[in-house]
């Protein structure tokens, strides 16, 4: 696993998630919350003098996602040390993020997932996720994750459901995290199964998929 690529599937959701007009552009005061929170989980000292520096007012429009790297592979990433870090608070960070915006689930629904297994899917699908962005998961690999999670829940996976759910979606060529997790709120891939199974289910994965490779 290339360490800065995960994290940065990671931090990217959390740069788009305060990106409140999709402009590619984040307020300088919230990309300094953001930087420093960063700097904590990652367990590297913060210089909130560079990032002044970097982000100068000026007329060339700084303060933007191509603006915003530079300064995080420099004074972030590139000062990361491998192993003093737990990367599940970073993963923590960012999906609090990101699902104050974008996870929004019918909560009187009986098939809602917990938070926190909605976390882990949410995990297990940026790993697996193509290495582009927008991030989005192509349905072979789709398949393999619910494949996984029904095999650990000792039930059998019914791919003429994923058929389904990407093409009422519209999204043969990959699906969105996003969409995803719908499909896991809606129930047709657990069918009723209690809860504390299927929570069971997706922490094992996670263990198997991510758990290990960070371990490594």
């Amino acid at each position: 696993m290339d360490l800065r690529s995960e994290l940065l599937k990671s931090i990217w959701y959390g740069f788009t998630a305060l990106d409140l007009e999709k402009s590619g552009k984040v307020s300088k005061s919230q990309l300094k919350v953001l930087s420093h929170n960063l700097c904590t989980v990652l367990s590297i000292p913060h210089d909130p003098v560079a990032l002044e520096e970097h982000f100068r007012d000026d007329d060339d429009g700084p303060v933007s996602s191509q603006g915003y790297m530079p300064y995080l592979n420099k004074y972030i990433l590139d000062k990361v040390v491998e192993g003093s870090f737990n990367k599940e608070n970073v993963d923590e960070l960012c999906w609090t993020l990101t699902a104050k915006k974008n996870y929004q689930p019918d909560r009187s629904s009986s098939s809602v997932l917990p938070d926190r297994d909605a976390f882990r899917l949410w995990c297990l699908f940026n790993f697996l996720s193509e290495d582009k962005y927008p991030l989005v998961m192509v349905p072979d690999e789709v398949e393999y994750l619910l494949k996984k999670i029904c095999m650990a829940m000792s039930i059998e996976f019914n791919c003429v459901e994923l058929d389904d759910f990407s093409q009422d979606s519209g999204q043969q060529s990959g699906i969105t995290v996003w969409v995803f997790l719908e499909m896991m709120n809606s129930g047709k891939v657990t069918r009723a199964i209690d809860k504390s199974i299927i929570t069971m289910a997706i922490e094992e994965v996670y263990r198997e998929i991510v758990g290990d490779v960070l371990k490594e």
